[in-house]
């Protein structure tokens, strides 16, 4: 249908290599959507007539109940799905009236309106999974206040502290995400159409009839950067893949502590596989497609930037192929973040094995260096050194926490500090007792029990007020929909 400058048809094998259809039947609805918003401005500014406007938008309505009903299937043999619903218009009303459904606009704004729609309705399911994930966080955080266990660093026992501070320390994390989501959804929610293929339109339009018509919140001015730039997708994108590099972490360290080794945690069934040989295994396969899909997240985000890096400005066939790295990522996080929140809704922790690895563990040295410092009268750094000696003499002689005695830290403070130092049996058995340890930290957002309770509220109310501005957001959207439906149903009545 636009080869009209060209003498001859694409060849069977370039149709299919430049045709964008199949990356294009997520946008359908959306192409609609935008043509049924542009027609309503031409038609309100006296381009077309009310008579041309009702044919176009019935037309329009019939080929979506059409493709939704699997009655008229998306042909590869069409460069792209703007091609094809012109075509599918002009066959139902004729060119005469159906060729004036594109006045006033290019292919060029027309993508760039499709994808911002799609992408701004995929960053909202996103977030709402976000929030999903963070509910579940913080349910069965309350559960585990008081179940200790050891906090790692280097992959070794650090210090003491409990579960719900681990899942705390995801919620937060996730909360920048939701927020970084946020924040990007404000620069996709801007309507390129309108600005024609690089430099507007004569015709007398209205951009932001076209913009409030669509639930946008403003228009791109600047018609050459509102066809051309795609820094709305590279900024999702690096949402997404700054938000799978946590979620990959959460899956390793549950993969991990699934393990036999560890036993910290088990997996429900339901997340789980087995071996098609070795019948006792219990496989935690989905945690590790979440690593995986972060791959192709990653990979999706350097497609992306990759494409766009050296192309002149102005809109280039190049641009078509960001649509399938922008689905994967979509596609890869939404399915990552069901899949989490589905397992630590159901993870069942071995308190016991957690306390018990952290009671025979060395989590104590630094919680004893610093009584050492308070009640001893001795500096930091020779409590670090006297108890750095002491922990190895003790895995040298094979002493257990529970062995250690007072007068073993006054013997070695002598030989490592040249010094006599006064260690009281309550000293002892204060850094010893590991519940005692975190009743004892003092600084904000520490696992002290108190801490921890009070982060649980305040990170419940801020869920709320998230929630709460996701689902005005979204139905900021849904009431634009509505009107536009509306005000379709209004040109096509009797």
């Amino acid at each position: 249908m636009y080869r009209s400058r060209l003498k001859g048809k694409f060849n069977e094998k370039t149709a299919r290599f430049i045709s964008s259809m199949k990356e294009d039947e997520r946008i359908f609805e959306d192409d609609i959507n935008g043509t049924e918003a542009h027609d309503i401005m031409l038609f309100e500014q006296g381009i077309i007539t009310r008579e041309d406007l009702k044919k176009i938008l019935s037309a329009l309505e019939k080929i979506r109940l059409k493709v939704k009903t699997g009655k008229l299937k998306l042909s590869p043999k069409f460069e792209d799905i703007h091609e094809f619903i012109e075509s599918q218009v002009i066959k139902e009303i004729g060119i005469e009236v159906g060729g004036k459904l594109h006045s006033g606009r290019s292919r060029n704004d027309q993508v760039a309106v499709d994808l911002r729609m799609r992408v701004r309705s995929e960053l909202n399911d996103v977030s709402r999974k976000v929030l999903d994930l963070v509910a579940a966080l913080l349910k069965v955080a309350e559960n585990h206040i008081e179940t200790l266990m050891a906090l790692y660093t280097h992959t070794q026992p650090a210090q003491i502290g409990v579960f719900a501070h681990y899942f705390l320390a995801y919620t937060d994390a996730l909360l920048r995400d939701f927020q970084r989501l946020q924040d990007c959804y404000a620069k996709v929610n801007l309507s390129p159409l309108g600005a024609g293929p690089i430099g507007g339109s004569s015709l007398n339009i209205d951009r932001n009839r076209t913009a409030s018509l669509l639930g946008f919140d403003g228009v791109l001015e600047n018609s050459i950067d509102a066809v051309s730039s795609r820094d709305f997708a590279l900024e999702a994108a690096g949402a997404l893949a700054t938000l799978m590099s946590g979620l990959s972490r959460m899956a390793e360290d549950f993969i991990v502590w699934s393990s036999a080794e560890f036993g910290y945690v088990e997996i429900a069934d339901e997340y789980a596989s087995t071996s098609s040989v070795m019948p006792q295994k219990k496989n935690p396969c989905t945690l590790e497609l979440v690593r995986g899909k972060t791959g192709q997240v990653y990979g999706a985000l350097t497609s992306l930037l990759t494409m766009t890096k050296g192309i002149l400005t102005g809109y280039n066939r190049d641009l078509q192929e960001t649509k399938a790295p922008l689905w994967t990522s979509f596609d890869a996080v939404k399915g990552s973040l069901e899949v989490l929140t589905g397992i630590v809704s159901t993870l069942k922790a071995n308190r016991n094995r957690m306390r018990k690895a952290a009671t025979e563990s060395y989590v104590f040295a630094v919680d004893l260096a610093e009584r050492l410092v308070q009640q001893a009268g001795i500096s930091f750094r020779e409590a670090h050194m006297l108890v750095g000696n002491l922990v190895k003499e003790m895995v040298a002689s094979g002493v257990k926490p529970r062995g250690l005695r007072p007068e073993m830290v006054e013997k070695l403070a002598v030989k490592v500090l040249g010094k006599k130092v006064k260690v009281s049996p309550a000293l002892v058995r204060g850094a010893l007792n590991l519940r005692s340890c975190l009743m004892g930290r003092k600084t904000l957002g520490s696992p002290a029990p108190r801490e921890v309770k009070r982060m649980l509220r305040a990170r419940r109310k801020l869920l709320a007020r998230e929630e709460a501005r996701l689902s005005s957001r979204i139905k900021t959207l849904d009431d634009s929909e509505r009107l536009l439906r509306e005000t379709v149903k209004k040109y096509t009545s009797k």
